[in-house]
């Protein structure tokens, strides 16, 4: 009898969750993680006109989600270590359901503004938790293919939202929306902090941290230009096509649909030939992508002259790219630094959210200043030119060993 009783004591009362669950349950949460840095673009038209606002305005809330991610980066790293992925990962959800509710219920454009900051720095936790988590599940030949996968959560979601939010503001109401938004990622919540598990980098397991590989923070500026120059395509394509191409708003809001779910099959497919390619190739790829994502916004421009059937392609083909380009970034980050996960991602993370910050309000600033998207979709070109150079220079970082 005392060896069956011995025998199921030291039987986990929890067994390990498995690999897929693991990345669904991530892919859940960066989705809802990312809400609301997406929905304030889908409803552009709606809160502008209700909260009397300009576009500099709405793209400010939606850089402040942004940079407040890239400002509790960092910390949300050293977080994970400390107290494991999956309350770092729980805890993002309830903040980004906390600050949709108050959003929804106080109805201002400063309300607006403090949720933008309280779920921005959720969303930090949220990239931080889900890469140590799956960098501990899964093994390097499938890496690449489980953060496309995780990181198809942000398209998902946005496929979604762009198919039903600028609908159901007009039916409803835009606090609807945001309310809805609040349960989903309540039920995440939930959903992560059963299948997740307390997984941590090594420097919390009593061995001394590993230091980050020298120039390191090349990563950090890579991504910087890599969401500079490619967000415009997610935050202010729906607007640019119903305010210079006289698009309805369930068209806009369809075609952006179209583009993002396209978008999540091109980033899964992807992640398998990241994965075939291997580590040392999987940064040539990210150059490769994003300059198809540049020729993209030419084809953008070239709506005003040629018709939406040109902005169609353009912007599917430019979506598809900067997904795939983020999945296997998030890949090569791990490859680089697998010792040092957390802090790693903090780094990249802290540029490419800190680009978030700049280019939506940027972006809708010179809208505002010119009167026409001509000169904020150049300006988002060069920036996708200057990204190729930087992650060249990444490239050349020399990785840990394992």
């Amino acid at each position: 009898m005392k060896r069956w009783t011995c025998l199921l004591i030291s039987v986990p009362l929890k067994t390990k969750s498995s690999e897929r669950a693991i990345i669904a349950s991530c892919c859940a949460c960066v989705g809802m993680g990312a809400s609301l840095g997406f929905i304030p673009g889908f409803l552009a038209t709606v809160l502008s006109e209700d909260l009397d606002i300009s576009r500099g305005k709405i793209g400010l809330i939606v850089g402040i989600y942004f940079g407040a991610t890239g400002i509790g980066s960092i910390p949300a790293g050293r977080f994970t270590d400390k107290f494991g992925a999956r309350k770092i990962a729980t805890i993002n959800m309830l903040l980004v359901a906390g600050s949709s509710l108050l959003i929804a219920i106080f109805n201002s454009y400063a309300i607006w503004i403090i949720g933008s900051v309280v779920g921005g720095m959720g969303y930090a936790l949220g990239n931080t938790s889900t890469n140590v988590a799956i960098g501990h599940a899964v093994p390097i030949e499938r890496r690449a293919m489980a953060m496309s996968v995780k990181t198809s959560g942000v398209p998902l979601m946005a496929t979604i939202a762009a198919a039903t939010a600028p609908w159901a503001a007009n039916v409803w109401s835009w606090q609807r929306v945001v309310v809805f938004n609040a349960i989903v990622a309540a039920i995440t919540g939930l959903f992560t902090y059963i299948v997740l598990d307390d997984n941590r980098s090594e420097s919390t397991t009593g061995a001394a941290p590993t230091p980050l590989p020298k120039d390191f923070y090349w990563f950090g500026i890579a991504a910087f230009l890599l969401i500079g120059g490619s967000q415009p395509l997610y935050s202010w394509t729906v607007s640019y096509l119903e305010e210079s191409l006289d698009a309805p708003a369930s068209l806009s809001g369809g075609i952006m649909a179209i583009a993002s779910f396209t978008g999540v099959i091109v980033m899964i497919c992807n992640g398998i030939w990241a994965d075939r390619l291997g580590a040392l190739k999987r940064i040539p790829l990210v150059m490769l992508l994003l300059s198809i994502s540049a020729l993209s916004v030419g084809l953008v421009i070239l709506g005003t002259v040629i018709g939406t059937f040109i902005v169609v392609i353009g912007l599917t083909l430019g979506v598809s790219t900067q997904l795939a380009a983020i999945g296997t970034m998030h890949a090569a980050v791990i490859d680089k630094a697998p010792k040092s996960v957390g802090r790693a991602t903090g780094i990249t993370m802290t540029g490419y959210y800190l680009g978030a910050l700049v280019t939506p309000a940027g972006f809708g600033l010179l809208v505002d200043i010119s009167d026409t998207y001509i000169y904020s979709w150049l300006a988002t070109l060069a920036i996708l030119i200057t990204a190729v150079g930087a992650w060249y220079r990444a490239g050349k970082v020399q990785a840990q060993r394992h």
